[in-house]
């Protein structure tokens, strides 16, 4: 390779890499934001390892762990243990006590419940009645623990829902909205909400949210402090928590942006705390899980704890039992403490230590990819492997420590990984050019796709100038699925010797069969033959192609019926068939892999494949693979919005080839054209008649009794005006 090519392409890597971060697309944004949060976390953990900040002194966490269960018994407690554990803490001189738990069930009394059961089986005397009823109070677990709630200063937890359910009554929220501001602010709205008992909740006066958004990677980053439900804003546990130990507001820092305004930050008496424009905060993790003072709740229980230990404190409580705890997965670690997080939210919001993301962020990442990549576009094609492995080496680290100390001091949030990948892209592709794309592409391709595709496939691509790679891609494409009928009641009475050597006779010409006309094996799935066309080459006939498959596969299947032994039953199958755009390339984890396709075109093939048991058909395709095939002879099934779809889809039968129709066959796809033109024209009367006659000539053919049955519901139901003749599948 010259050193011209090498600059040019190495220069196309810079645009590509500039185009990424600025590119509004959905996916790209998404590609990128998941790279600039694998940079942060990677950040983060280096930070905490050089650092090492260690928790402010008034906040501790009282764990109901597994001790606690096995000394005290299963959870969820009695609400009478819970206001014990309330009294000790009190006793101990605790600020404030949070519940990262809500209490939205009533505790059962047990004196009700014992005069209820007695007198069920006739066996309560007005005496012994008498003597329940008056000592009920006695048992009233909830009135004690709202009692002790009461004494305290209690903050309970909520949970915000993203559906319209509520249950029990919202405390009074921090502040309300005007029409204005609820247009104008992007404070994350939700639909419900759980919270505790009015009983409890009126006790503890203060309650606060505990809900936290992982990012799309199930990560939690970012927490938020205040959520809003019908105009009102209601504060996060940590931040409620917060407001009640110093005895302060919280106030919304706005700042005009254009013609509306946008959240920047909170303000907590002189504490500026800030936020994205949602009132979300960077979580600010200090450490691994357990770095914030525990204790048992059993200790806590029986005064088991040093003397003063717990006074002045802000006791958050919550559960890490096995079984029972909140568990999170964090940058920092995974699984983590959710009564951590709201912990170290509250620990931030204390000492003010929040790191933030500048608005600037972007412009300065594409000016380092452009400038910093320029550079080494022209400079690494002249540079040797040695001075390149170095580069690759030592580039990353020193970022990272540089960015580290950035961070530290200014508690800003920069993310190189975008200029760093590039950087380590350039100097790989220089090392590596030569030999990943010239001498190994033969041997790369029989590695690739020998066990996907047919010999032919891979000679006509060694033959082919073009790349082919494993790389996902969107394709318009054809996909298949064959699965066999009834196969758990089949296997359920064969022996699995018996049962893999049948799967073996079906799946060995069901193969032959795909790879005889251009198709790619996907998958084998118990029963179940998943194949598409259109990858890795490309097949502008892969409809028809896919369909020829299907029809073949079906006549194979009826030859090994006829001549099979009896140490089977015979075997049908139903295939579905649809073509659309798909993602295809190679996927899975380091251990395996598989070349494959995904994407909604693929879920709705799936979907078909199981419709062919419900119409009594061999084979159905979607309109898409109909659409232009004039060598098939198709029968049009229904219009139907199969389950996850919004949008209806007709479906047709493929009969036969069009110079395989008989006379016969002819007239009773006429005929039955016909009546199903009726059917959509709402003539049900005309309709009735052909049906009839349709199932006279065929009674085993359960399409028609099918049309029969709707019709004759929809002559004594119309449906409404508006009725497209979509039928809705509800399973799959």
């Amino acid at each position: 390779m010259n050193k011209p090519i090498a600059i040019i392409l190495g220069l196309v890597f810079v645009c590509i890499a500039a185009w990424a971060l600025i590119n509004p697309n959905q996916f790209m944004r998404s590609l990128i934001d998941r790279l600039e949060e694998l940079g942060y976390d990677l950040q983060l953990r280096t930070r905490v390892l050089t650092e090492q900040p260690k928790p402010l002194n008034p906040i501790i966490i009282v764990d109901i762990d597994d001790k606690s269960l096995q000394a005290e018994g299963r959870w969820p407690w009695p609400r009478s243990k819970l206001a014990q554990l309330v009294d000790q803490l009190h006793k101990q001189g605790v600020a404030v006590i949070a519940f990262d738990m809500f209490f939205s069930e009533k505790e059962d009394n047990i004196a009700t419940v014992v005069r209820e059961q007695l007198g069920k089986q006739n066996l309560l005397n007005p005496s012994l009645a008498h003597m329940l009823q008056e000592h009920e109070s006695i048992f009233d677990q909830d009135e004690q623990f709202a009692k002790s709630l009461a004494d305290s200063q209690s903050v309970l937890a909520i949970s915000f829902l993203p559906r319209d359910r509520t249950q029990n009554e919202l405390p009074k929220p921090l502040f309300s909205l005007t029409p204005a501001e609820e247009n104008e602010l992007s404070i994350i709205s939700t639909k419900g909400y759980i919270c505790s008992l009015p009983l409890l909740q009126q006790a503890a006066k203060y309650a606060g949210f505990i809900n936290v958004f992982p990012d799309s990677d199930g990560i939690v980053r970012r927490a938020p402090l205040l959520l809003e439900y019908k105009n009102n804003v209601y504060p996060a546990l940590a931040l409620r928590t917060i407001l009640t130990f110093l005895g302060e507001k919280a106030e919304l820092i706005t700042v005009p942006y254009n013609t509306t305004k946008k959240i920047e930050g909170i303000k907590i008496g002189n504490r500026t705390i800030p936020t994205d424009a949602k009132a979300q905060v960077i979580v600010p993790y200090i450490g691994k899980s357990f770095t914030f003072p525990y204790y048992s709740a059993t200790d806590v229980l029986h005064n088991n704890i040093k003397p003063n230990a717990l006074l002045g404190k802000i006791v958050f409580i919550g559960t890490s039992a096995t079984g029972a705890g909140d568990l999170q997965a964090t940058s920092i670690q995974s699984p983590f403490p959710g009564v951590e997080i709201q912990a170290t939210v509250a620990n931030g919001l204390l000492g003010n230590k929040f790191s933030y993301v500048p608005a600037w962020t972007l412009g300065a990442n594409f000016f380092l990819v452009v400038f910093i990549g320029c550079i080494a576009a022209f400079i690494f094609p002249s540079l040797g492997p040695r001075t390149l492995t170095l580069i690759i080496i030592l580039l990353p680290i020193s970022l990272l420590f540089i960015n580290n100390w950035i961070w530290i001091k200014t508690g800003l949030i920069l993310s190189l990984l975008i200029p760093v990948i590039l950087i380590l892209t350039l100097a790989i592709f220089n090392i590596a050019y030569g030999y990943l794309f010239e001498t190994r592409r033969r041997e790369q391709l029989k590695d690739m796709f020998g066990q996907y595709v047919p010999k032919k496939h891979i000679d006509e691509m060694l033959k082919s100038k073009s790349s082919f790679a494993l790389q996902g891609e969107d394709r318009e494409m054809s996909v298949l699925f064959a699965d066999i009928r009834n196969f758990t009641s089949i296997s359920e009475n064969m022996p699995a010797a018996k049962l893999v050597e049948m799967l073996n006779t079906f799946f060995t010409p069901m193969t032959e069969i795909i790879f005889k006309h251009s198709g790619t094996i996907d998958k084998y799935v118990g029963d179940l033959i998943m194949a598409f066309w259109g990858a890795p080459l490309k097949d502008k006939q892969h409809a028809r192609h896919a369909i020829e498959s299907a029809l073949e596969m079906q006549d194979k299947l009826n030859e090994l019926n006829a001549r099979k032994s009896n140490q089977w039953p015979g075997l049908k199958i139903g295939i579905g068939i649809n073509s659309g755009e798909m993602s295809v390339g190679d996927m899975g984890s380091r251990f395996r892999r598989n070349y494959t396709v995904l994407g909604d075109a693929v879920n709705l093939a799936s979907r078909i494949e199981s419709l062919t048991k419900f119409y009594g058909v061999n084979i159905l395709v979607t309109e898409h693979v109909q659409k232009n095939q004039s060598k098939f002879a198709f029968k049009k099934i229904d219009k139907v919005k199969v389950k996850g779809k919004e949008i209806g889809i007709e479906i047709y039968e493929v009969v036969c080839l069009n110079t395989q129709l008989t006379a016969e066959l002819t007239q009773e796809l006429a005929l039955y054209q016909q009546a199903l033109e009726k059917y959509f024209q709402r003539q049900w009367d005309d309709a009735i008649n052909l049906f009839t006659e349709l199932c006279k000539r065929y009674p085993d053919t359960t399409l028609y009794q099918i049309y029969m049955n709707r019709v004759l519901i929809f002559k004594n139901h119309p449906p409404a005006e508006n009725w497209d003749g979509v039928y809705i599948h509800s399973s799959k």
